[in-house]
């Protein structure tokens, strides 16, 4: 082979090479991460939200993000931030404090912080517009003021919104993170589920659309990532434990980069995020965070080699309820109806059993509702080719006209 084809020949390997190992999506120069607290997988389903459905579908997404224990706020958004869960940075409840240095960090900052994604954007990036804007006032204590150029706290979930459109017009911010709170109060207040929670995901939804339309009108849509996260989900009204409406969120990856109404098989973490903010804008995480980039969700990328895709965990069934209160069923007078309810978009047979034992795959298939006339515990467990759900209870008291026990 001539000296000029051995050239030729090492170009192109080289060319080659150097395409195959892309570091990073090409042309996102901004990320809006949208944050909406309380928002669990299945909420996000059985509700109606034509802006984060087109995300959705001019995106990339998973229902089965996975949220830190305990599954409450400062923890989760945190692990966010930080690329890091509690056993990294100390953050085990509400309580904790992102300058108080009373946990003993792997590393830590000059001013005894661990690093989160906006210190690590401002190292790498000292010019960066970067902004938080928020809802619920303890957002605040993740952040550090100093770093930012924007962090405000805003009355209302509206006001949070509009305060977010306006920036992101003014100042066309590199990294934005806004956290929306009014979901999860509706879950508190309503109950997770109920109409009036479903209900608050719609009103939130038109709150999402005054920032989607903020980006169109700065001129920066076409080169912006959106996210779109929850922290927890919850049961009843209330959350913190480890039920899959606790543990599960969606995520949304939509934009400059992003592949089009693609379903991510990945397993997500909630400190995933951070990395996905640094993998994004082509900038290196550090080796301290816990969290992994998705990308999956961005065009040219791959799912790993290595997925487990054996079984998978399946949402749970729901017992139907007026009051969405705990525990599911209740005290009734001679007879009960037990309805169970499927998980929103999931395809299998709901079986269940009457004598306190766990469903099995030849347990009854439920097909209807049906009473009971004496006190029972009712369990039931999603079951589909491809994997089976945990198992739900439901204890239904039933007493006489007198109050005698039956």
């Amino acid at each position: 082979m001539s000296k000029m084809k051995k050239l030729l020949v090492i170009m192109f390997c080289t060319a080659f090479v150097a395409c195959q190992q892309q570091r990073s999506p090409q042309g996102i120069e901004h990320v809006v991460v949208i944050g909406l607290d309380g928002l669990s997988s299945t909420g996000f389903r059985a509700s109606v939200k034509p802006c984060m459905d087109s995300l959705l579908q001019h995106g990339a997404y998973s229902y089965t993000v996975r949220c830190i224990l305990p599954t409450v706020s400062t923890p989760n958004w945190n692990a966010m931030l930080c690329g890091a869960g509690p056993e990294v940075t100390g953050a085990i409840n509400n309580s904790w404090k992102a300058n108080d240095f009373d946990f003993p960090y792997p590393v830590m900052s000059k001013d005894r912080s661990f690093p989160n994604i906006f210190r690590i954007i401002r190292e790498q990036k000292p010019d960066a517009e970067l902004g938080a804007i928020y809802h619920w006032g303890g957002f605040h204590d993740m952040l550090e003021d100093a770093i930012l150029n924007r962090f405000e706290h805003c009355p209302t979930q509206l006001e949070t919104a509009q305060k977010s459109a306006e920036y992101i017009v003014a100042k066309k911010p590199y990294f934005l993170f806004i956290q929306l709170d009014g979901v999860d109060g509706a879950g508190h207040e309503a109950g997770h589920m109920s109409p009036g929670y479903l209900k608050y995901i719609e009103e939130t939804d038109s709150h999402v659309r005054l920032i989607v339309d903020a980006l169109q009108q700065a001129g920066m849509a076409d080169k912006t990532l959106i996210m779109v996260v929850g922290d927890h989900g919850g049961l009843f009204h209330g959350h913190g434990g480890n039920a899959y409406d606790e543990l599960t969120t969606p995520i949304i990856f939509s934009g400059k980069g992003v592949k089009q109404n693609y379903r991510i098989l990945q397993q997500i973490y909630k400190y995933d995020l951070a990395a996905d903010v640094a993998f994004a804008l082509g900038l290196k995480a550090p080796q301290v965070w816990t969290g992994r980039p998705t990308k999956p969700a961005f065009a040219g990328f791959d799912e790993p080699d290595n997925l487990w895709q054996e079984l998978e965990v399946l949402p749970s069934p729901r017992f139907a309820s007026e009051t969405y209160k705990a525990p599911f069923g209740g005290e009734f007078v001679d007879r009960a109806t037990v309805t169970i309810l499927p998980p929103e978009g999931t395809e299998g047979v709901i079986r269940y059993t009457t004598d306190e034992s766990t469903p099995t795959p030849e347990s009854p298939v439920y097909t209807a509702p049906f009473a009971v006339e004496k006190t029972t515990v009712v369990n039931a467990k999603m079951f589909s080719d491809a994997g089976e759900s945990v198992k739900v209870m439901a204890i239904y008291k039933i007493t006489d006209s007198s109050g005698v026990e039956k």
